[in-house]
């Protein structure tokens, strides 16, 4: 309760204080992607796609064919510190690595090719490293061609084929430690119209974030030595600045199926005043084989936010049905109150958050942000759990350093369980292009 209190006693000095420089955060793994919104209508969602600039041309001097004129070769460093502590004990890390891409222009504006290698090695890796997620479950590095993709373009449509990344709900990098999720997988991106959008796909193996293996499905799933892939099929409509709707199908043969529905709208007051509602429904269920055993379960979510002079506060409340709680073994979790350690859907839980985000620009700090969240579910029997978490950035946006991005996390979530869990991170991402 003392918590609770300070926390809203924080949130409100930051609306006090914000006035045009507040902004909102989405479920936890949407963060690592993109900048926060700036206003109601600008939350993203886990439909929003996720845009890369063109690259100014790197090879324009020896061609003027954009398949070479747009190429570009990306290196982005990463360094990661965690220590987490719970009833496991305590374990720290601390790794360097990261990522190096190379991506052609478009050929014709029909074919594209890109590759991306990732590694990840211990600089400090006592006793446990394994468990803080950066490394190996033992503790040591790894290297691993994450991606390996082509892309075929006709009219509407395009086709990603190969070892690429995904963001899906529920099927996404959630780069969150290291290296992030990827996948061998095959999917078609039509998009007919400004507003409408269709997908479609199969998903036959994944690399984890902790892994330098591309294993099937079914096996990320929980179930060895059988090879099943996940189809998935979704659409969206309309946009989150006015109106829209999204919705996906994935099957993972003879395990289960997960569909899920957003829908969200905004209203628009007057140029400094709106607000925002979402929807959101999540449905798991035990098919064919039925090789992860027969459970059937739902999850229903709303979210509301309203932002004013551009100071923005959103509210959330979830419900999960009983018997059996969400599993997001393919990717983060699009919960709205899916937060750093707990994602508030096991079986039977209600729970309730609050959510703002400060940035320090008008008090002479630019490129600083700071964000806080607050979730407490309750389950039955009188079980309960709740997570306080704290998030610092530092974005460095012209200059020599530019792209390069200190963050700080802490969080905390007790729970009726007699030990609670603590997690600090601190995480320096840098991108350079050539």
């Amino acid at each position: 309760m003392k918590r609770l209190l300070l926390l809203l006693l924080l949130i409100l000095t930051f609306l006090l204080l914000a006035r045009s420089t507040a902004r909102a955060n989405p479920p936890d793994y949407l963060t690592y992607d993109r900048e926060p919104a700036d206003r109601a209508s600008e939350l993203v969602s886990p439909f929003t796609e996720l845009v890369t600039a063109q690259p100014a041309g790197r090879l324009g001097a020896f061609s003027s064919e954009p398949f070479f004129q747009y190429a570009e070769f990306s290196l982005q460093p990463r360094l990661y510190y965690r220590s987490v502590q719970n009833s496991s004990g305590s374990q720290e890390a601390f790794a360097v690595g990261g990522s190096l891409s190379f991506a052609t222009g478009w050929w014709r504006d029909t074919l594209q090719l890109g590759v991306t290698g990732y590694t990840t090695e211990p600089v400090v890796a006592p006793n446990g490293a394994g468990n803080t997620g950066l490394l190996r479950p033992d503790g040591e590095g790894f290297s691993v061609l994450g991606q390996a993709w082509a892309k075929v373009k006709a009219g509407p449509a395009t086709a990603t084929l190969f070892r690429q990344t995904l963001q899906l709900p529920f099927l996404n990098g959630n780069d969150s430690r290291m290296i992030p999720n990827t996948f061998e997988a095959y999917q078609l991106e039509v998009e007919p119209w400004k507003f409408f959008r269709l997908n479609f796909g199969y998903v036959a193996g994944m690399k984890a974030r902790t892994s330098a293996d591309f294993e099937p499905m079914s096996e990320i799933a929980g179930v060895p030595q059988v090879n099943r892939g996940t189809s998935f099929a979704g659409f969206v409509i309309g946009s989150e600045e006015h109106t829209f709707l999204g919705a996906i199908g994935q099957l993972t043969w003879d395990l289960f199926s997960c569909t899920y529905v957003q829908a969200g709208h905004t209203w628009r007051y007057s140029h400094d005043f709106e607000i925002r509602g979402d929807v959101q429904l999540v449905d798991q269920r035990s098919v064919g084989s039925e090789l992860l055993g027969t459970f059937n379960t739902q999850l229903y979510g709303a979210e509301l936010t309203a932002s004013y002079a551009d100071a923005l506060l959103s509210l959330e409340f979830t419900d999960t049905a009983d018997g059996t709680g969400i599993r997001n073994p393919f990717g983060g979790d699009p919960s709205f109150n899916s937060l750093m350690i707990s994602n508030f859907n096991q079986a039977g839980e209600k729970s309730y958050g609050v959510g703002i985000t400060y940035d320090f620009f008008k008090l002479g700090l630019a490129g600083v942000r700071a964000f806080c969240a607050y979730a407490y579910g309750s389950m039955p029997a009188g079980r309960w759990e709740e997570e306080i978490n704290a998030t610092v950035d530092y974005r460095i946006n012209t200059g020599a350093l530019k792209n390069c991005w200190v963050r700080l996390r802490y969080a905390h979530n007790s729970s009726s369980a007699p030990v609670p869990t603590e997690d600090f991170r601190v995480i320096f991402n840098y991108m350079i292009n050539f």
